[in-house]
């Protein structure tokens, strides 16, 4: 095997095929796992499936449901879901945290296009 090519740490005679994303330890093909978009290592993605979500997702979703209530909490759980997914891709957020995520960003488009459609009947009422 050429001296340039990174082994495995699990497997030396596999080359790697990437690093985790998380530690930075080489994996092979065998070795790798993906989580929202990420390699990790099998101990990351043991660890990451166990991590709770991030506040931030939370408070995303907890946002975006009282949004039924009054729009602007709606479309702060629409930022907030964003932010948290940009979080969580660039590693610096738990990977729990993606559905509750993607489920504020989804309602809070929801409170964007409700809003939308108010604005049109009221625009057309006058």
């Amino acid at each position: 095997m050429d001296a340039t090519v990174a082994l495995c740490p699990l497997h030396p005679e596999r080359p790697a095929e990437g690093t985790c994303s998380r530690c930075g330890s080489f994996l092979c093909e065998g070795c790798r796992r993906w989580q929202v978009g990420r390699m990790l290592c099998l101990h990351c993605h043991t660890v990451a499936l166990g991590e709770k979500p991030s506040k931030r997702a939370t408070l995303a979703l907890i946002f975006a449901t009282v949004g039924f209530i009054g729009f602007v909490p709606g479309l702060v759980g629409l930022v907030l879901g964003y932010q948290e997914l940009a979080a969580i891709r660039r590693g610096a957020a738990p990977g729990a945290g993606e559905g509750w995520a993607v489920l504020a960003r989804n309602v809070g488009w929801f409170h964007v296009a409700m809003l939308v459609i108010i604005g049109f009947g009221v625009a057309l009422r006058n």
